[in-house]
């Protein structure tokens, strides 16, 4: 790590031939049935050096198809590098400030004894075991001496120390994974405990044990780990990549236990909607996490305060916001689709979601025609994006009851919603046959998506939502960018004839 006091964030676009995967699979999109929800497992072990590279999932690879050839030196504008500074890492980046949490070491056979509990419902848990690991790994994850060899590995010669915070981390994800597999539902909860009481104390540490120890907290799902992780993510001096974890917790413990009372899950979306509003200057994929959380969660509003419909209101301002990433706007739009609305929210628009998540759908789409010759990976990746998240913004979510703004919707509203996506899937298609043509199809493919683009544009324009507000006194749908230099050119004339000059 060459900054300390900086992490990295590189997206490259993979050689040609390295995965053979999505061009293809583009052509047979869910024309038939709703796109498959994004999976929600539960991910590997990550590594010590990889824990800042959790990001939103890569473009799909090209196809066999031959390609045209491609001037080498072009090639690198796939690649871009962006740097993001954590203003709260500078005062946790050097390991001498912190101790040791001190505990007894384990041998190898105590490590295995616990990995056997959790993968055989028919081993007893041993809590003493479980809490000596667990303790040992805590402690070597917050030596000074591991942290300083993980972060510079030349300056130390054993080897058992540069790797140690990585094998603490395993040793500790290991186990939920197995037990999760093997249903072992009397380890987990023994384990999930032991977890809770240690590992909160790591998230005041240095910030390498301090990521480690949320990337296993979001992984056992723990219920009960809910305020820990709602906490850390209003903590303002925590870094970005706990709270990054801390938001992937909390889909987690949505989608793989389903345990949270109805109050618990308006009070984390309320939590993560707030947090989001302050956060537009956070990372894209800290943001996208955010988001996907509260598709998760599905809560578009407080019960106590339905009328400002908080959590709704910071995911539409988020869709709309044109500074910010596409994939985190669509994952806005997704989550959008997944809030669960009905008749509380007074005159809440979801045509009006309909309408800019369509809006949105052409900025992409301006986008694959308008790049696809200079960037043809980033123009597959926003395909992938469009036919993901927001055709689910209007399908739904298999397995999601009533998600997707198509299944929440009755009578002329969900006319006009099937209006819009209806317009969508014909340059959507076109968005589709463009990623897999064979070479000498290309440029038939983008003059085809062109046009097809610039006829669900005039759609759009001609078919505006008469009321721009998502409720009253609700966020509003801003004017296409486009049209502010002509409403600022109309009014620059009547400033200067009737207003007095400053």
């Amino acid at each position: 790590m060459s900054s300390k006091s900086s992490v990295v964030e590189r997206r490259i676009a993979p050689p040609a031939g390295l995965v053979r995967a999505g061009a293809a699979a583009l052509l047979a999109w869910a024309w038939a049935g709703p796109v498959p929800a994004r999976a929600q497992a539960p991910q590997e072990p990550a590594k010590a050096a990889e824990t800042a590279k959790d990001a939103p999932p890569a473009a799909p690879a090209e196809d066999d198809a031959p390609k045209e050839a491609v001037d080498p030196s072009a090639s690198q504008k796939a690649a871009s590098l962006v740097v993001f500074k954590d203003p709260n890492i500078e005062a946790i980046r050097d390991p001498k400030k912190f101790q040791e949490i001190r505990a007894n070491p384990v041998q190898a056979q105590e490590i295995n004894q616990l990995k056997a509990m959790a993968a055989s419902p028919i081993t007893p848990a041993d809590q003493n075991v479980i809490n000596n690991v667990v303790g040992a790994m805590v402690a070597q994850m917050s030596s000074p001496r591991n942290i300083q060899a993980a972060l510079d590995p030349s300056g130390e010669k054993n080897l058992a120390v540069v790797t140690a915070v990585q094998t603490a981390t395993q040793n500790l994800l290991e186990p939920v994974f197995s037990a999760r597999a093997a249903k072992n539902a009397a380890f987990q909860a023994k384990y999930n405990q032991a977890l809770l009481q240690k590992l909160p104390p790591l998230l005041k540490h240095h910030f390498v044990p301090r990521i480690q120890a949320m990337i296993i907290l979001a992984q056992s799902a723990n219920p009960e780990a809910l305020k820990v992780l709602l906490d850390e993510i209003k903590s303002p001096t925590q870094t970005y990549w706990v709270k990054l974890w801390a938001f992937r917790g909390v889909t987690n413990i949505k989608v793989l236990t389903n345990r949270l009372s109805a109050a618990q899950e308006a009070d984390a979306a309320k939590t993560i909607a707030d947090q989001l509003l302050k956060g537009k200057d956070w990372p894209g994929w800290v943001q996208f996490r955010a988001l996907e959380a509260l598709a998760a969660l599905r809560q578009g509003f407080l019960p106590s305060s339905p009328r400002t419909a908080d959590m709704a209101s910071a995911a539409f301002q988020y869709l709309t916001d044109e500074a910010l990433g596409l994939d985190v706007r669509a994952e806005a739009a997704r989550a959008l689709g997944s809030m669960q609305i009905g008749t509380a929210v007074p005159k809440y628009s979801q045509t009006l979601v309909a309408y800019a998540t369509a809006r949105l759908a052409a900025t992409m789409l301006d986008k694959i025609a308008d790049g696809h010759s200079e960037n043809p990976l980033r123009s597959q990746e926003l395909t992938a994006t469009l036919v993901g998240p927001v055709f689910q913004a209007f399908e739904g979510q298999e397995g999601a009851r009533e998600s997707g703004l198509l299944n929440s919707t009755s009578g002329a509203v969900k006319t006009d919603v099937q209006k819009y996506f209806d317009a969508l899937k014909t340059p959507a298609k076109a968005a589709a046959a463009l990623a897999g043509a064979p070479a000498g199809q290309i440029e038939a493919a983008r003059k085809d998506l062109r046009a097809k683009v610039d006829a669900f544009k005039a759609f759009l324009d001609k078919n505006a939502p008469a009321d721009g507000t998502l409720f009253p006194n609700g966020p509003a749908l801003p004017a296409p960018a486009a049209a502010e230099p002509a409403k600022q050119a109309e009014a620059a004339p009547k400033a200067e004839a009737g207003a007095p000059r400053g």
